[in-house]
């Protein structure tokens, strides 16, 4: 139980920091954009790592620098992307915010054309949402698979650094050590999500929502520029 209780406390210890993950399930969440699929990705994405970790794949990449410095180089091209949409969603939120309001402002008309006509528009209308709402996973997907698969500090911290310490337990205590690293993305994950939607009503106010997209993308211009400091 103290090999389990001391992977736990390690995984913890890894993936509360804020880094890119976090960050992103953080704005996705108070978007209450595909907050589920998000977090089953990290999730399952975590446990190929830590499991890989386990049965010594890191050990392979260890002896394989090059591959971390394109790795690090395409993770920081990626992060820096990702701080770019940050910084302009943060610059388009004046604009949006007004037109928002505009729009809402302007008197509707009064019902023009046939009833014929209002159904035909209200059949295509609900069958564009439909259409939209099946794909709005996607995109959040593939950012989380490109915040995690592009970052060395996933493979250092989840493959190198929790699978070296799980294998200090010989064979039997190594599983149990990962057993609670996984616990831990188990725990953290979910919470995150659920905490980022439990408090978007409070924080999308537009000045906080443009302030957090600032502070998201300061962040992985900081990350970004850390990578390229250990090449």
């Amino acid at each position: 139980m103290g090999i389990v209780i001391t992977g736990l406390l390690m995984g913890l210890s890894l993936i509360v920091a804020i880094g890119p993950q976090n960050a992103l399930i953080i704005k996705l969440g108070m978007k209450k954009q595909a907050i589920v699929p998000v977090v089953l990705t990290c999730l399952i994405s975590d446990i190929f790592l830590i499991l890989g970790g386990t049965m010594g794949v890191g050990a392979i990449i260890d002896k394989a620098p090059t591959a971390l410095t394109i790795l690090s180089i395409a993770g920081a091209a990626y992060l820096l992307w990702f701080a770019f949409t940050c910084f302009r969603d943060a610059r388009r939120m004046d604009t949006s915010t007004s037109s928002t309001v505009i729009e809402d402002q302007v008197p509707q008309s009064p019902a023009q054309g046939t009833s014929e006509l209002h159904g035909s528009v209200a059949v295509a209308t609900r069958t564009q949402t439909v259409a939209c709402e099946q794909r709005t996973w996607v995109k959040p997907v593939l950012l989380i698979l490109g915040m995690t698969w592009l970052n060395p500090t996933a493979y250092i911290d989840t493959v190198i650094m929790l699978g070296g310490m799980a294998n200090q337990y010989g064979e039997e205590g190594r599983w149990l050590f990962t057993a609670g690293a996984l616990i831990a993305s188990a725990i953290w994950f979910p919470t995150i999500g659920w905490a980022s939607v439990k408090c978007s009503k409070t924080l999308a106010k537009p000045r906080v929502w443009r302030w957090l997209n600032i502070a998201v993308g300061v962040i992985m211009v900081f990350l970004a520029f850390r990578l390229l400091m250990h090449l």
